[in-house]
């Protein structure tokens, strides 16, 4: 490589971060704020589910573990102080690491390989999940379906562990978002999860509760966001070739 090339990469790496930084800094800021726009009522209460659960996934899959992570942390803050989701932040102290979780362990799946290290980030999503579903089903046994989803979501990790499936994001570009929809729906269960865990250990809501209200409510509002989540990625993904233009470039610049 001439000595032009390497400043050529070095230039357009460069150029790559700080897109990656600004992608981050509008996620975080659009977490924040969609905070405070409701999509359902939260069990007829105050508290609102709202338009972070589109948002979340996006951390992960578009910057990789390590940004995704921190940027996930600050719109997670940023929710916090505003206020959002009608007081549920709150209400749920540790809501706002939520985003830091779902951007970590997303990003982990979706970008194993991180320099020279690949991360079995498909057994720690597996490990978490099954974590939360355990500490639901302990006290919330009578409603033990309503962690359908969240086990679906432990098979989606496993299986993208023992397959060895990672995010290309040529694949994307060319309309291929069949992994798109994996990695969302570990996006937004991990999200999901400490708001599950607040209800149940915080505001002591009633397992039928759970079975009969929230499920029904959860299984459109999730599958909906899985949706979304991927329409908007995939947007994104070719609106910024540069930054996305290769599976070599987010491996490298996107974590």
């Amino acid at each position: 490589m001439s000595e032009n090339d390497s400043l050529d990469l070095t230039y357009a790496e460069g150029h790559s971060d700080t897109i990656l930084f600004a992608i981050g800094a509008i996620l975080a800021a659009l977490y924040g704020v969609g905070s405070l726009i409701p999509i359902s009522v939260f069990l007829g209460a105050t508290a609102t589910i709202s338009l972070t659960l589109l948002i979340a996934p996006l951390f992960g899959i578009l910057l990789g573990p390590w940004k995704g992570s921190f940027f996930g942390l600050v719109g997670g803050l940023t929710a916090f102080v505003i206020g959002g989701s009608g007081g549920l932040y709150q209400l749920i102290p540790f809501l706002f690491l939520s985003p830091a979780i779902s951007g970590l362990l997303t990003g982990l799946v979706a970008h194993p390989k991180q320099g020279d290290i690949r991360f079995p980030g498909g057994l720690f999503t597996a490990a978490y999940l099954s974590i939360i579903i355990v500490l639901y089903e302990v006290v919330n046994y009578e409603g033990w379906w309503f962690m359908l989803y969240y086990m679906v979501a432990v098979v989606v990790a496993l299986v993208v562990q023992i397959t060895g499936i990672e995010l290309r994001f040529e694949e994307v570009r060319d309309n291929r978002i069949t992994k798109l929809v994996l990695f969302a729906i570990i996006g937004t269960m991990t999200d999901f999860s400490l708001m599950t865990m607040g209800a149940v250990y915080i505001m002591g809501l009633e397992p039928l509760l759970f079975g009969f209200v929230i499920f029904p409510a959860m299984l459109i509002e999730r599958t909906a966001a899985i949706i979304i989540s991927v329409i908007i990625t995939t947007a994104v993904i070719k609106a910024f070739p540069e930054v996305w233009g290769s599976n070599q470039v987010p491996s490298k610049s996107a974590s």
